[in-house]
């Protein structure tokens, strides 16, 4: 990979620097909260940390020269009179400032993005290891979802299982009930869950900093007919975006399949959001399914397909699977029941 960073390097100037924190996760693959990547034009990779990591990254970090941080002016004395790329998206106004002071410095927006899209087996691996724990702990509390259980208590029992098997959540996890299941981001409370409401669990663990995203809907007991009919189409929908989701495929022409299916089915109006983006180290990444995307999907990405459909007042349907990205079509790591 060094090598393919530095050719991209060699276009732009003669060193990378990156001080983001999943940047420089997804580089040396040791987490830390501080630390500066330095990959040179002829694919070597530095990292420089303080005290506090500097002998486990030693330890741990395969391909990078470990080196205590002292200060850009010390960076100034290692690597002298060097033009410096860094990506405008990922660094802050004070911390470009500072390398601006020593450095010629250029911003290529995005510079990682293409290597990161395409995954490699062991970022597949650990993706799909994060996928079986968050499906194993929800299997093993879906029996507390009932009426009477407040959306607050079902969350915390979920999460306290992916704890059990050695993980954490990968985001806040939502847990909407009823009328909160209109809201695609509604914030999980204290609400008791009722006979004939459709509850919305949105979650997702952590594997070898990796995460995954997992969204199934659950209809509590005498739900409405039309709460059913729109899991139907959602379902349907669903299908349709991860048979879709292969390689060569424009990510806009996946959300227009899934959207679609959706307006064809009269709810069009309530389908709010983009089908999908892709995961990795970060619960967001590139690329993006929605209408504005010029992306194109490539072999071995892993996006979610997630379409949604909700209706103020009666609740919302979503149904999301994690899929890795093949030259036949989309390949769910998700074994969930829907």
């Amino acid at each position: 990979m060094l090598e393919r960073i530095a050719a991209k390097i060699k276009k732009y100037g003669d060193l990378l620097i990156t001080i983001d924190g999943k940047e420089r996760f997804y580089l040396t693959k040791f987490p830390s909260s501080f630390g500066v990547v330095v990959i040179t034009a002829e694919g070597e990779g530095f990292f420089f940390t303080d005290k506090r990591y500097l002998n486990a990254a030693r330890e741990r970090t395969k391909k990078f020269n470990v080196l205590e941080w002292k200060s850009f002016e010390n960076l100034k004395e290692i690597f002298g009179n060097r033009k410096v790329i860094v990506d405008g998206e990922r660094v802050t106004l004070k911390q470009f400032n500072e390398i601006e002071k020593h450095f010629e410095t250029t911003t290529v927006n995005g510079f990682l993005k293409e290597f990161r899209v395409v995954k490699t087996e062991e970022e597949i691996y650990a993706i799909a290891r994060a996928v079986a724990i968050a499906e194993q702990s929800l299997r093993d509390v879906l029996h507390l979802l009932k009426p009477g259980i407040t959306e607050y208590q079902f969350r915390k029992e979920l999460v306290n299982r992916m704890f059990h098997y050695g993980s954490e959540e990968s985001f806040e996890t939502i847990v909407a009930s009823g009328k909160g299941a209109s809201i695609p981001h509604w914030k999980t409370s204290h609400k008791e869950v009722k006979d004939g409401d459709v509850v919305i669990v949105d979650f997702g663990s952590i594997f070898g900093g990796y995460l995954s995203d997992i969204t199934r809907t659950f209809l509590v007991g005498n739900v409405s007919y039309e709460l059913k009919k729109i899991y139907d189409i959602t379902l349907e929908a669903q299908l349709k975006g991860i048979e879709a989701a292969k390689s060569g495929m424009p990510c806009r022409e996946v959300d227009k399949i899934v959207r679609n299916f959706i307006a064809e089915k009269g709810y069009g109006d309530h389908f709010i959001h983009g089908t999908g983006h892709g995961i990795g180290v970060e619960i967001h990444e590139a690329p993006t399914l929605s209408p504005k995307s010029n992306e194109i999907l490539k072999k071995n990405s892993v996006v979610t397909v997630e379409p949604g459909i909700y209706i103020p007042e009666l609740g919302g349907v979503r149904i999301e699977d994690d899929v890795l990205v093949t030259e036949n079509g989309g390949y769910s790591l998700i074994t969930l029941q829907k």
